[in-house]
This record gives C-alpha cells, structure tokens and sequence, in this order.
C-alpha cells in the first residue's frame, strides 16, 4: 500500500520537527551525567537546530513518495538525520568563518561564548566559544548517526542508506576543506580557480543539498541502484544551483529575510562564480574595488557595499543567473522524464524549482 504521510510542506515539516526533538531528548539523556555542561549544550544545539527551511528533509520525503515508498518512518528519521547533518556543518562553518549571526540569531560558538564570559576570562571566553562550538557541531553529527540507526534497523537491507550517508558526509567535509583552502590563496590567481569554486559547490552543498537527500529517499523506498543514481544525477546540477542562489542572496539578498548580514560572503573572502566572474570580465577599478574589502573582517560596510556594487556592475550576478538555468533546465527536464508516483513527483518538481528560485 502506499505511504501514508502528507506531502505538504507544513506536514512534513511537522513531522521532521518533532522526529529531531525526540532524537534531541535521547541526546539530552546521555549528556546528562555532564551536568550543567550537557545542558547548555543540549540547550545551543535546540536552537541551532530550530528553524530553516527543512528543504532536505522535503527533499528526502518527496524522492520516498515519487518511489512509491511504504517506509514513512524510516523515511522521516532519514530526513531528520539529513537535517541534524544540517545543523552540524552550519555550527562548523560558522567557527571557522567567524560568522556572528546564523538565521538571524547568534551563532552557535557565539551563544557559547557569551555563556562562557561569566566564569572565563574575558581575554579568553572568545576562544573557548569557538572551541565549544566545534564540539557541539560534533555532538550534532553524532547525533545525526543516532536518528540515522532508529530508520536502519526498519529496512530490509540497511546498506545502500548507510554507503549513500557515509559517503556524503565525507565529501561535504573534504568540501569544507576545500572552501577554507581556497580562501587562503592570494586573490591575484582568482581567474585560475574557476573549476575548483565548482568543485567546492558540488562537494560541499550540492551533495547534502539535494544529490543525498533525494538518492536517500528513492533508497528507503527500495528503488535500486539505477534509479537511485539517477536521483544522484538530478540532483548534483540542482545543488550547485542551489549554492549559487545561496551566492547571489549572500551578496545582495535582504538581511531580514537571509539572517545573515548584506555582502557577508565578501567579508568572509569566500570565492564565489560572482566573484570569479566580477574578477575576470571587470575593469581595473572593479577589481581594486573589490581587493580592498575581500576578506576583511573589519572593513567599514561601505567598503563592502562598494565591492558589492563592482562584482553586480561587473555582470557576477547575472552570470550566476545564467549559470542557474543552464544547470537547473535540464535537470528538471530529466525528472520530468522519469516514471514516477504522481503526488510524490508533483511534489519532487515543486521542490526542485523552489532549489533556485527562492528568495531566502
């Protein structure tokens, strides 16, 4: 018979929500003997863990729905797992960005830090934040591993989920890496970087973004190894739009709507296809423009907002735009092409599009 879950939004939501408190609840308990110390964790991962879009886990739902999936509870552990793997490299990636604000609250290893300055030193309370946030973007993963275990033991053959997890997992930290590698190098060899930003996009955010979660939902369903990589392959090409989206709204989105402050990526130095575009197609003041803020972390917001203005004049986002529909049509093409259940299909596209043309 068919599953039974709800495919709207709101439903799933609900139930991807309540699956990552009660997972929160287990990890409250076996931090318990940590006292005080387990609490304010267990407090920071609760609200780093709250709120967001929950686009993977209706990502994960959809691609189980569209394959006709009966697994429904192994599925919403699943996608809660997706979201707990979520939570994770957020709290990672802003300590090592030294983000301040994360969906328009502070940061994790802020939250931490600010605990922290009551009893540490002041000259030191920054850096333990930032140590403790590591820790709980560890404790977050691990218990990403915990809700992945509770869907497992409901499948017949647990392996394909548990290869398809691991191994994104491993890219989206070799990602990480490369993202912090890239970062370090001088921006004069920018235009010689374009295939390693696009390398960054695919391992870093299109693999958790969309390639896993709807290769992981067409697994618990049980399609095989054919169909699930063709999910794989619909969903690379849509999650490097999806980042390239996450690009243009870093660098011109509105912060009451994106949670994160105007040209943030620019002061961070993060090396975007904007960036690369603005710098290989723009003028001699475009480039200076842009040197002068790229990467500084104390530079004025003017400053920002004018290497802001030289990478949009430069054509970076509307290069990125154009980068977003090469690499979104003929993915959804190809969805369109497949065999698939007709609610859970209807719902797969809904998401597919709302991937990159959202506004936040």
């Amino acid at each position: 018979m068919p599953g039974q879950l709800d495919l709207s939004p709101a439903s799933v939501k609900a139930r991807v929500d309540a699956r990552i408190r009660e997972t929160l609840a287990e990890t409250a308990l076996a931090v318990a003997p940590a006292g005080g110390a387990g609490t304010e964790m267990i407090d920071v991962l609760a609200a780093s863990a709250h709120g967001g879009k929950r686009l993977r886990a209706l990502l994960t739902i959809a691609a189980h729905a569209a394959h006709g999936g009966t697994r429904d509870e192994a599925a919403v552990s699943v996608a809660a797992a997706l979201e707990w793997f979520q939570t994770a490299a957020l709290i990672h990636d802003d300590v090592l960005d030294g983000s301040d604000t994360r969906r328009g609250q502070p940061a994790a290893h802020r939250r931490f830090e600010a605990i922290l300055a009551v009893t540490a030193e002041p000259a030191i309370a920054a850096a333990l934040g930032r140590s403790a946030g590591v820790l709980a973007g560890d404790v977050a993963l691990m218990t990403s591993h915990r809700v992945l275990d509770a869907a497992l033991v409901e499948l017949p053959d647990p392996r394909p989920v548990a290869s398809l997890f691991a191994a994104m997992s491993e890219l989206v930290t070799a990602g990480q890496y490369l993202d912090m590698r890239l970062a370090g190098t001088p921006l004069q060899g920018l235009g010689d970087q374009r295939e390693q930003i696009v390398a960054t996009m695919r391992c870093k955010t299109a693999s958790y973004s969309a390639e896993a979660p709807l290769a992981l939902g067409a697994a618990v369903a049980g399609a095989d190894a054919t169909r699930v990589d063709a999910m794989k392959a619909i969903g690379v090409p849509l999650g490097i739009a999806f980042q390239l989206r996450d690009d243009i709204l870093g660098l011109v989105g509105a912060p009451a709507v994106t949670g994160k402050p105007a040209g943030d990526d620019v002061r961070e130095g993060k090396r975007t296809l904007l960036l690369w575009h603005a710098w290989t197609e723009g003028t001699e003041t475009q480039r200076l423009t842009i040197s002068r803020a790229l990467g500084d972390r104390e530079a004025e917001q003017s400053t920002i907002d004018d290497a802001v203005a030289a990478i949009v004049d430069a054509g970076g986002v509307a290069a990125a735009e154009r980068e977003i529909d090469a690499l979104a049509s003929p993915a959804l093409h190809d969805l369109d092409a497949l065999t698939l259940e007709a609610e859970g299909a209807a719902a797969l596209r809904d998401l597919a599009v709302g991937l990159t043309t959202r506004a936040s």
